[in-house]
C-alpha cells in the first residue's frame, strides 16, 4: 500500500498504527525510483534486474492509481461523516478494517511480481540482503539499549503529540494528558518485532534453501522450483502474521484497543477550530488523490 503524507487514511489510521507518514505526492509520482532507491540499500541489482524492477513498479502504481485511489477517496468521506457525527469506538474499528484491506488487495495484486522479482536473485545476493537485514536489527537494538525506559516513553510521546498536532494544531492541557495516559498504557512492541523480523529473514532464508534443493535436481528454469519457492515466500508477503508470536499479537491487538478508545476520546474534545483543521486535512488529502487519478 502506498504510503503519503496526506494520504495514509489520516489521523485515525495513523494513530491507531503509530505509523508517521512518511512521503508526499511527489514521492507517489516518483516511487519507482524511490523503491529502487531503497532496495539498493540492501542489495546491489544487475542491470537486467533493475529494469524489471522499475517496469513492475510502474505498472503496480498505474493499477493502484486507476482501481484502489477511489476506495481511499471514499473511505476518507466515510471518516469526515463520522468526524462530525462523533467518532465511536466502532467506527475505529472499521477504519481498521478498511486499512487492512487495502492493504491486502495491493499486496495480493504485487505478490506475483514480487516473487518473480525474488526468484531473480543469486544466492550471493540474497546473502547480502539477509546479512542488511540483520545488520539493520543490530543497530537498533543497540540504540534501544542505550535509551532508558523513561526516554523512550518521551521521545514516543513527543513524537505522538507532534502527529496529532499536524492534523488539528496545538492541543490543549487535557488532550496532551490523554495522550499521555494512552502512551504509558501502550504495551511495548521493540522486543516482539525483532523477533517477527528474524522470523520474516529465516521464512525467506527458507524459500531460497527450498529453491536451491529443486534447482539441484531439476534446473534453474523448472516450473517446480518456481512454485516451491512461491509458496515458500507467500508467508513473508501476505500471510506475515504467521511469523509473529501469540504474545506479539496480542500486544498489538491490545495496543489497538487503546487507541480506539483515544481516538474516540479525543475527537469527542476538539474545538471547533480543531475540527476546522481536522476538516481542512481531510479536504486536503481528498484533493491529492484526485489530482492521482
Amino acid at each position: 500500500m502506498i504510503k503519503n503524507k496526506k494520504i495514509s487514511v489520516v489521523l485515525l489510521i495513523s494513530l491507531l498504527f503509530g505509523v508517521a507518514s512518511c512521503t508526499s505526492k511527489m514521492a507517489y509520482n516518483n516511487l519507482d525510483w524511490i523503491a529502487a532507491w531503497y532496495v539498493d540499500d540492501y542489495v546491489t541489482l544487475t542491470d537486467t534486474q533493475e529494469k524489471e524492477f522499475d517496469s513492475a513498479i510502474k505498472s503496480f502504481v498505474s493499477w493502484h492509481r486507476k482501481s484502489e485511489l477511489q476506495n481511499y477517496i471514499l473511505q476518507i468521506k466515510y471518516i469526515k461523516v463520522d468526524v462530525k457525527n462523533g467518532i465511536k469506538h466502532s467506527n475505529v474499528n472499521n477504519y481498521t478494517d478498511s486499512l487492512r484491506q487495502f492493504l491486502d488487495v495491493a499486496l495480493t495484486k504485487f505478490e506475483p511480481e514480487i516473487t518473480k522479482f525474488a526468484y531473480s536473485l543469486s544466492d550471493k545476493q540474497v546473502d547480502q540482503f539477509l546479512a542488511e537485514v540483520e545488520q539493520r536489527n543490530i543497530e537498533r537494538i543497540k540504540k534501544a539499549a542505550n535509551e532508558g525506559k523513561q526516554e523512550r516513553l518521551e521521545n514516543k510521546l513527543e513524537r505522538i503529540e507532534s502527529r496529532v498536532e499536524s492534523f488539528i494544531g496545538d492541543l490543549n492541557t487535557s488532550q496532551k494528558q490523554l495522550l499521555k495516559e494512552t502512551n504509558q498504557a501502550l504495551l511495548p512492541t521493540f522486543d516482539h518485532w525483532i523477533e517477527f523480523r528474524r522470523n520474516w529473514a529465516n521464512a525467506i532464508r527458507n524459500a531460497y534453501t527450498l529453491r536451491s534443493e529443486v534447482i539441484a535436481i531439476e534446473g534453474l528454469d523448472s516450473e517446480h522450483a518456481k512454485t516451491v519457492f512461491r509458496e515458500a515466500l507467500k508467508p513473508t508477503i501476505l500471510e506475515t502474521n504467521s511469523l509473529r508470536s501469540e504474545a506479539h499479537l496480542a500486544v498489538l491487538e491490545h495496543n489497538q484497543a487503546i487507541w480506539a478508545t483515544t481516538i474516540e476520546k479525543l475527537v469527542t474534545s476538539l474545538s471547533k477550530r480543531q475540527l476546522a483543521a481536522l476538516n481542512d486535512k481531510l479536504n486536503e488529502t481528498i484533493e491529492d488523490l484526485e489530482a492521482l487519478i
